[in-house]
């Protein structure tokens, strides 16, 4: 009963939900589950519930958790994971911009309820924006772009913990926005580096570590416009993917050239090979800013990429020739309402887009209004209609990643 009656005190003064953790080890949880479904009019403490002068706001405080089942058992749940010290669930990689020089894990409950950070930071290097991962060596290898480097970093999913493999190697440029592996193999990794205008591919070693890098693209403007200048005034390589399907084309979505470049990649030399003014490179609108791109699922028939354009808020559905590496334009389409309007201001447009596993819809989020888009997939053409935009739960969603 004290716990019951402390409850009210506290759910006068911290609101329903509160009053939930507050009663879980007292009489109120108890009333709620006992007292009220299973009468024990046998036992003390019932009989002393009946009797006291209290009974009447005890079963008030139990029927108003009786309204909010749903909450108590999650919340017990909860309780249970954190006491439990977060060890179950998904493990999330989270790297930092602004100043911070490292990753931090975090555990998310298997109820999905709560989120808790476990193990302790690890320092790679300054601006530690970019995460990737690859399990080809039978261990959980993390690949973290930081300022003009590429760290190799060993995640232990079970205790959380994060070491360093081997020395940070140079990218090749400043400004590194993007560091993924070349395919489930993980051969290479390649990187995108946004202020020196290049991209780089650097070699896996059997331990998950990085070698220095065997190859390297430099990308240039030939002919500025004056009125793209805030923006574009130089090439801006934001990220790099080999497709998925043979493996032998790297993307580059370049926001200050206004292009999606391809490359020919050999997987075995670590080599990119093409020039930058090929004809099977894609152009996209002028001031569109491709930024990063997704690929179609292997059950579909046609190798379709979707490329996000940071600054006109669009998202374009291409499609790869595999024989000569040309992309051909099949739609645009709005990521954003009506009412929200693109910008080219820096770290406001539109950011990261991804394919959900089962090919039925493309994800992007968008910093204009704090949002993620869902788009469907239509299923006998690859194209994309819009099919809801809803809050991101934050500001400024730069990257987000689909659960397993």
């Amino acid at each position: 009963p004290g716990g019951g009656l402390a409850g009210r005190s506290t759910m006068d003064n911290l609101g329903n939900a509160a009053v939930i953790g507050a009663c879980y080890a007292g009489a109120a949880l108890w009333l709620y589950n006992d007292y009220l479904e299973k009468p024990k009019p046998d036992t003390p403490t019932a009989e002393a519930l009946a009797a006291s002068s209290t009974a009447r706001g005890v079963e008030a405080i139990a029927a108003e958790m009786a309204s909010l089942r749903e909450q108590i058992e999650a919340m017990d749940e909860t309780a249970r994971w954190l006491a439990g010290g977060c060890r179950t669930g998904p493990l999330v990689i989270v790297g930092t911009g602004g100043g911070s020089e490292s990753v931090f894990a975090f555990r998310i409950s298997p109820s999905r309820t709560a989120a808790a950070a476990v193990g302790e930071p690890l320092k790679v290097g300054a601006n530690p924006s970019f995460v990737s991962a690859s399990t080809s060596t039978g261990k959980h290898v993390l690949y973290v772009a930081h300022e003009g480097a590429v760290s190799a970093v060993a995640a232990d999913a079970r205790d959380a913990t994060l070491a360093l493999l081997g020395g940070a190697q140079s990218s090749n440029g400043q400004g590194t926005a993007y560091a993924a592996p070349d395919g489930r193999a993980c051969r290479h990794v390649l990187a995108a580096n946004y202020a020196g205008g290049s991209v780089c591919v650097l070699p896996v070693l059997p331990d998950g570590s990085l070698g220095a890098a065997t190859d390297a693209k430099h990308h240039v403007i030939d002919d500025p416009k004056p009125h793209l200048a805030d923006r574009q005034a130089s090439a801006h390589p934001h990220s790099v993917r080999v497709d998925p399907w043979a493996g032998k084309w790297a993307l580059v979505p370049d926001l200050g050239l206004d292009t999606v470049l391809v490359y020919a990649y050999d997987a075995a030399k670590g080599v990119l090979a093409g020039a930058p003014n090929a004809t099977r490179h894609w152009r996209a609108r002028e001031g569109a800013g491709p930024r990063h791109i997704c690929f179609s699922p292997p059950s579909r028939a046609a190798h379709l990429v979707y490329a996000l354009c940071e600054m006109d808020g669009t998202a374009c559905v291409l499609q790869l020739n595999d024989s000569d590496g040309s992309l051909t334009e099949l739609q645009t389409v709005s990521l954003l309402p009506h009412y929200v309007q693109p910008t080219r201001e820096g770290h406001c447009g539109s950011a990261e887009i991804a394919m959900h596993p089962s090919g039925k819809f493309v994800y992007a989020s968008n910093r204009q209004n704090h949002s993620i888009s869902i788009l469907k997939v239509d299923e006998a053409t690859g194209k994309l209609s819009m099919h809801a935009n809803v809050p991101c739960g934050g500001k400024t969603p730069r990257h987000f990643q689909i659960s397993p």
